[in-house]
């Protein structure tokens, strides 16, 4: 019934628990952001994170999405088969070009865009390394959609290529709090857009910063694929089907 596909995190009675006992009250941004990049990558090694200072509170990573394309709306988009549709159908809507990674080489002017995990595949891209090294030859922009990270076994990533301008995930899928609309913009260098703008003002949902900041001190960032890693591994083996490494796949 979606017809756009999609995926939502899975009501845990745990998480569901905690989230209904959260005071509404207004959160501290400033120190969410800093504590949620330190939580993304606990008990990881994410190789170059460190690199990613200017932080941003986000609406999801969709809000994220639309920036990083509006600063390179005028190259041609470069998106892997199977990539979420959000992407794709910027690329038809508003791009002058979309082109599949692997139907063209990749050229200086275009930009690039990948989930990580992949969402077409809940596992890290095929030929992740080696696109972000052309992309690094090349001098192409890319940015990295990390909303799966978390829901995912990935412990080692390298995040250090220079032409990774911006990260951004969310926690949509780590606890049943999409419609409070959290996530994170991680930039290498500064560029002054809106979205910073609003942040700079605090003029974010601050009651969701809140909700945000208590979900991560209660639950570490494998709360979830600890707990489900049983039944997502004989789940696929009744179904004779291939686990992946997000643990809701």
């Amino acid at each position: 019934d979606k017809p756009y596909g999609g995926a939502w995190s899975i009501h845990d009675t745990e998480s569901v628990g905690h989230l209904n006992n959260i005071d509404p009250t207004i959160g501290d941004r400033k120190q969410f952001l800093h504590d949620y990049k330190e939580w993304i990558s606990h008990g990881k090694y994410f190789k170059g994170l460190e690199d990613f200072e200017h932080l941003d509170f986000s609406a999801g990573t969709s809000e994220t999405f639309g920036q990083f394309y509006y600063q390179h709306i005028n190259k041609r988009l470069r998106l892997l088969k199977g990539e979420f549709f959000y992407h794709w159908l910027m690329g038809r809507n508003y791009f002058k070009s979309c082109v599949e990674i692997g139907a063209d080489d990749l050229k200086f002017g275009d930009v690039v865009v990948m989930s990580c995990p992949f969402a077409g595949t809940g596992n890290i891209p095929e030929n992740f390394y080696m696109i972000l090294k052309q992309c690094e030859e090349l001098k192409i922009p890319v940015m990295l959609d990390l909303a799966y990270i978390n829901i995912s076994k990935i412990k080692d990533l390298d995040l250090s290529f220079k032409c990774i301008h911006t990260l951004t995930t969310s926690l949509s899928k780590v606890f049943p709090v999409e419609n409070h609309r959290i996530g994170i913009r991680m930039r290498r260098k500064f560029f002054d857009d809106s979205l910073y703008a609003y942040n700079k003002g605090n003029y974010v949902n601050l009651f969701s910063v809140n909700i945000g900041h208590q979900m991560i001190k209660k639950f570490d960032n494998n709360w979830l694929c600890k707990k489900y890693q049983d039944l997502q591994i004989d789940s696929c083996t009744s179904l004779q089907l291939i686990p992946s490494d997000c643990v809701i796949f």
